[in-house]
């Protein structure tokens, strides 16, 4: 029997949190529905792959809470209960299972549980509840409700896990499922098509860097411009924006560019879908998160793209890449290090080949989209 699910997310951006949701409502489509609280992308990509999605409009106030502010300026919000109360009226649609796929969601799905009996929630946690990013009361509040409400919670690396248990929450909820990204639309590039994005961007022969993220300080795109600098003849394509009102980054970015004489070679792509054929074009793709990541969606798809992959070792790179194996790890948050790394491959070829192909299997066998979606099937409670 096939659960009929109603995913919720209070973002509509498309990030990696959002990408990984849209594989698996696709997944549950023929049963299942999204609920946002935002017009946007998110809202758009769903529609184009045929999955219903519902959309409850929240305040502007309530999109905007930062996971670093104290929660209770989220609890203060007027809209919040009345938002909860919509959801809970959704969930008596004949749902088997509330997923929610972000704090916020959680948080609202919480409330909604208290006003009436929802189905059983799981919380698809895609966040490594660290002080980095969140603040104290808001890491209580979290496992709190977690503790309280969720049936599962699904971890999207060991390191996510670790964190939340480490925060306080039952261990006894947790289970790794890690996201799966498909292999095909990497496939339908049989050959590289460096000249395509050469000749768009006037590259030439020059070795290609691709980093491939949302910009935020802690993707640490600004660590890459300082090792970009000690090796004049590389250039580096950066695809991706600002998502939550990080453009004050983006700006501090282009004027480092500028300041440290990097000019032309370094390519602004904006938001692109087209990242299979965008790391085909690459001969690299750099990582440098100066944070741990939760699990790194564009590491998978490098390794799929049959690209070297260079990282910060920390979070969940750590089990995705193993250093000179499927990768390269280099030190967090060094410049020098990462600059090392690239020329340590860059001078042994048959190492970029065997990585190269490591790599891919790997990604293949221990990240593949089916493999996931059998493993989030195991995790949802059973139906009587």
């Amino acid at each position: 029997m096939t659960h009929r699910i109603l995913f919720m997310t209070h973002s509509a951006v498309l990030g990696g949190a959002e990408l990984s949701l849209i594989d698996l409502a696709h997944n549950y489509r023929e049963t299942s529905e999204v609920l946002i609280f935002n017009h946007g992308p998110l809202e758009n990509a769903l529609q184009e792959k045929n999955i219903p999605v519902t959309v409850f409009p929240a305040s502007q106030n309530l999109l905007e809470v930062k996971t670093s502010s104290r929660l209770a300026t989220l609890l203060s919000i007027p809209n919040l209960v009345k938002l909860a109360h919509r959801v809970g009226i959704k969930a008596q649609e004949g749902f088997d299972v509330i997923h929610v796929n972000s704090q916020k969601a959680l948080v609202i799905a919480a409330i909604a549980n208290q006003m009436t009996k929802l189905p059983p929630i799981v919380w698809h946690l895609r966040d490594i509840l660290t002080a980095s990013h969140y603040s104290s009361l808001n890491r209580k509040v979290a496992v709190l409700l977690a503790n309280r409400c969720a049936t599962r919670v699904i971890a999207n690396s060991q390191a996510t896990a670790t964190a939340f248990v480490k925060a306080g929450g039952n261990p006894e909820l947790v289970e790794v499922v890690y996201n799966g990204i498909s292999s095909e639309p990497f496939e339908a590039f049989t050959s590289q098509p460096n000249s395509k994005l050469r000749q768009e961007l006037k590259i030439g022969a020059a070795p290609v860097i691709g980093v491939f993220s949302r910009l935020s300080f802690w993707k640490g795109q600004r660590l890459h411009l300082e090792a970009l600098q000690q090796k004049p003849a590389n250039r580096v394509v950066m695809e991706g924006y600002a998502l939550f009102g990080e453009t004050d980054y983006v700006d501090y970015l282009k004027s480092q560019v500028q300041e440290l004489g990097l000019g032309d070679r370094v390519h602004w792509l904006g938001f692109r879908r087209d990242i299979p054929e965008l790391m085909k074009a690459c001969d690299y793709i750099v990582h440098p998160s100066t944070e741990p990541e939760p699990f790194g969606r564009v590491l998978v798809e490098g390794l799929l793209a049959k690209r070297p992959v260079i990282a910060a070792a920390a979070g969940g790179a750590l089990e995705i890449i193993q250093d000179g194996e499927t990768g390269r790890l280099f030190l967090p948050n060094d410049a020098n290090a990462l600059f090392k790394s690239i020329e340590e491959l860059h001078a042994n070829p048959k190492q970029i080949e065997a990585v190269r192909e490591k790599g891919y299997r790997h990604a293949r066998l221990q990240f593949s989209l089916e493999s996931s979606l059998q493993s989030f099937s195991r995790q949802l409670p059973a139906i009587a």
